[in-house]
């Protein structure tokens, strides 16, 4: 069965946590803990909740505590030129690309360190999805636009935490050209 060409955006999320270990995840860890530490003061002045969880079931408004503390490692983020780490095509040559990221907040504590967890969610540019062969989806890079009559192409393997969020059918050849008779 042939499959209709979409454009999709993926998202990767990756989970950072008191027990990672990459240079880049130690800093974002830290970072991100001294960051929620001071910020989440605002909303606990008499420090009557420890845990980010507490804190946003008394007080709604901390949720903002995601935005702001993403301020903490937007640095750390734009270092990595726009490349998703550890995500590479099926060939290892080249690294998925984002457009965006958004720091999530799962969990802090005041008093206890190793409870501090939060994900960075890397979104992709739009992309061009061809096929899906197995476990693999056959892309075309966001740069080529145009029809030519052939792209570059790429294969990344579906993996946990990377998920399509956006999916949008393309129009194939045929239906351009009958919407233009119908017009």
């Amino acid at each position: 069965m042939k499959m209709q060409p979409a454009q999709i955006i993926l998202c990767f999320r990756q989970v950072i946590d008191a027990a990672s270990t990459g240079d880049l995840e130690k800093k974002i860890f830290e970072d991100s803990y001294v960051e929620f530490l001071m910020q989440s003061q605002a909303y606990n002045p008499d420090k009557q909740f420890r845990t980010f969880t507490e804190l946003k079931a008394h007080n709604p408004k901390s949720n903002s505590l995601h935005y702001k503390v993403g301020f903490a490692v937007g640095l750390y983020l734009q270092e990595l030129g726009n490349r998703i780490p550890g995500v590479t095509d099926c060939l290892g040559s080249k690294e998925l690309p984002f457009e965006l990221y958004h720091l999530e907040l799962i969990e802090s504590d005041t008093e206890d360190r190793s409870q501090h967890r939060v994900a960075v969610n890397y979104v992709t540019p739009p992309l061009t999805l061809l096929h899906i062969i197995g476990d693999r989806l056959l892309l075309v890079s966001p740069e080529q636009t145009g029809q030519p009559d052939a792209y570059d192409t790429f294969m990344v393997a579906l993996q946990p935490q990377l998920a399509i969020t956006s999916y949008k059918p393309l129009p194939q050849p045929q239906d351009v050209h009958h919407i233009a008779q119908v017009l």
